[in-house]
């Protein structure tokens, strides 16, 4: 059973604005908040470790809630070229290997922090309490996407905004003044299970509809080879064709046969990862090169067509092209089966070789 990825929340607001007497609430509950997140086997992607902030909160309870033997790269670090060295959580100096940092390539933090949120750089959610202008701005951003909000409703500020915005929407949108830390964050687990799913199903449609497109595709390229090879088969067969234009006649039919082999082959088994182009150059060489070997033993006893003397193409030359046509069509098949398999042995060769 693959492993579930582990869903990324974006830490954000603070505590500049708020009222002293409700601080040490707030920072408590971010507190709780944190250590609900890891037991719920979120990451967090936080951005800011001043003491006014909400991330550094979130952080202390979020590190020793981690369960043993887990919380490698857990924590993404976003701040600006300018910030560098003033982004530091008290938890890095003992426990350096849950952290991961990342510079945005810019002096300014503001443009990029929006984007990271824009952009989806590993972002699945997003936590916003208090807060003021950039938490409602994040918010709003957040909401377009659209992302899983929990906006936390019991200290006001840009987060209360958000809240407000949302619960008018949804009738169960949860409260902190009602709920406690862990079924605020089980809510938000919920919600990005269901969004996971509903990317996946959406991926799933999208393939669905190249995979549509793909076989209309192959079957158009698969109708012009069959009736490029009707066209060298009622002139190699049907009509009387001047013995000196019937090699030709017969090398194009053998192209023809192999390139329709080839493209029948990948409307009727799929082959999704073959372009028809790919499939109808493979199958034609392969036609060529084996309904030649074919032929070539039966000319050597008896030349047929190929003689300088001839005048007519004879019953004999029509049966053994009509012949090397069935080879070709095998051959066509069979070559690109191969290539197919050869070719997915190679990927999946290095997918192994790129993760050991």
């Amino acid at each position: 059973m693959a492993e579930e990825r582990k869903p990324f929340v974006a830490i954000v607001g603070g505590f500049w604005d708020l009222e002293p007497s409700k601080v040490n609430e707030a920072k408590n509950l971010a507190r709780e908040i944190g250590a609900a997140l890891a037991k719920e086997g979120f990451g967090l992607v936080v951005y800011y470790s001043d003491e006014r902030s909400l991330e550094p909160h979130v952080v202390s309870g979020y590190v020793p809630a981690l369960s043993a033997g887990t919380g490698v790269g857990s924590i993404r670090v976003r701040f600006a070229e300018s910030q560098r060295g003033q982004v530091v959580f008290a938890e890095q100096a003992k426990r350096p290997e849950f952290f991961e940092s990342k510079v945005f390539a810019s002096q300014d933090w503001e443009a990029p922090f929006y984007r990271s949120l824009v952009d989806a750089e590993g972002v699945d959610a997003v936590l916003l309490m208090s807060g003021a202008r950039s938490t409602l701005i994040a918010g709003q951003i957040a909401l377009a996407r659209p992302l899983p909000v929990l906006a936390i409703d019991s200290f006001a500020g840009s987060a209360g905004v958000i809240w407000t915005e949302l619960a008018r929407v949804s009738k169960d949108y949860p409260s902190s003044s009602t709920q406690n830390a862990t079924k605020l964050v089980a809510w938000l687990k919920r919600k990005c299970v269901a969004r996971a799913e509903e990317r996946d199903e959406a991926r799933r449609r999208e393939r669905d509809i190249i995979k549509i497109t793909s076989q209309r595709s192959k079957a158009l390229w698969a109708s012009v080879a069959f009736v490029m090879l009707l066209i060298a088969l009622f002139f190699g067969v049907a009509r009387q064709t001047s013995p000196a234009l019937y090699p030709f006649v017969m090398f194009g039919g053998l192209i023809a046969s192999g390139a329709t082999g080839a493209l029948i082959r990948t409307v009727i088994w799929g082959a999704e990862g073959t372009a028809p182009a790919t499939s109808c150059l493979l199958g034609g060489v392969a036609g060529l090169v084996v309904g030649l070997a074919y032929l070539i033993p039966q000319w050597v006893g008896a030349p047929g067509v190929l003689e300088a003397s001839a005048a007519v193409v004879e019953a004999t030359d029509k049966i053994q092209f009509t012949s090397a046509v069935l080879v070709a069509i095998s051959a066509g098949v069979g070559f690109d089966t191969v290539f197919t398999r050869l070719k997915k042995q190679a990927e999946e060769s290095q997918v192994i070789a790129s993760t050991s």
